[in-house]
C-alpha cells in the first residue's frame, strides 16, 4: 500500500467518524422528532372538523384544544432551544378552524425541524434556562417529543371514541392483511 492511499484511507476514517461522533446527541433527537411529527399531524389531520370540539368528558380539553396547546408548546419548547423569544400565544389563541390549526401544526413542527437542522452537538450540551432551571439546550427537544406523545396518546383516545381509526393503527392493520 502507498503512502498516498494509505493517508486517504486514514482521512476517509477519520471523516467518518467525525461525521458520525458530529450527529451523536442531535442526529436521534431530529428523528424522533420526524417520528413524532408523522404521528401527530397525520392523527390530526384524520379529525373532520364537526368533531374539533369533542370532550369525552366536560372537565377536559377538547380536541381542538389540544391541537392548540401542541402548537404552543412545540414554538415554546423549540424557541427555547433556537434562543428565541416566547411565541405570541394570542396568535395561537386565534386559530379557529381546522384547517388553520392543521397548518399551524404542520408548520409548528417544521419549525422544530429547522431548529434541529441548524443545532449541533456542540451547541446542544450548552446551558439555557427552562421555567427557572439550568439545563442543556437539548433538554426541550426531549421535553417537547414525550410532551406531544403525551397527547397524541389522549388524540387516539378521542379519535377512536368517534369511531376512527388512527392512521398507526389503520397502516399496521394494512400491512397484515
Amino acid at each position: 500500500m502507498t503512502n498516498r492511499l494509505a493517508a486517504s484511507i486514514f482521512i476517509l476514517l477519520m471523516s467518518i467518524a467525525t461525521a458520525r461522533a458530529a450527529d451523536e446527541i442531535v442526529g436521534p433527537l431530529r428523528t424522533q422528532w420526524g417520528i413524532t411529527r408523522d404521528l401527530v399531524v397525520n392523527l390530526v389531520q384524520i379529525m373532520p372538523e364537526d368533531k374539533y370540539d369533542y370532550k369525552p368528558t366536560p372537565d377536559i380539553r377538547s380536541f381542538r384544544e389540544i391541537v392548540a396547546h401542541l402548537i404552543l408548546e412545540n414554538h415554546s419548547f423549540m424557541n427555547l432551544v433556537a434562543g428565541e423569544p416566547p411565541p405570541d400565544k394570542a396568535k395561537i389563541d386565534a386559530l379557529k378552524s381546522r384547517d388553520e390549526l392543521t397548518k399551524a401544526l404542520a408548520e409548528s413542527y417544521a419549525f422544530g425541524e429547522r431548529t434541529l437542522a441548524a443545532l449541533t452537538d456542540a451547541k446542544a450540551v450548552e446551558q439555557i434556562t427552562m421555567r427557572g432551571q439550568s439545563v442543556l439546550r437539548w433538554y426541550p427537544v426531549l421535553y417537547n417529543i414525550q410532551d406531544s406523545m403525551d397527547h397524541y396518546g389522549n388524540l387516539v383516545v378521542y379519535v377512536r371514541l368517534n369511531g376512527l381509526v388512527p392512521p398507526r393503527t389503520a397502516a399496521a392493520k394494512a400491512k397484515t392483511q
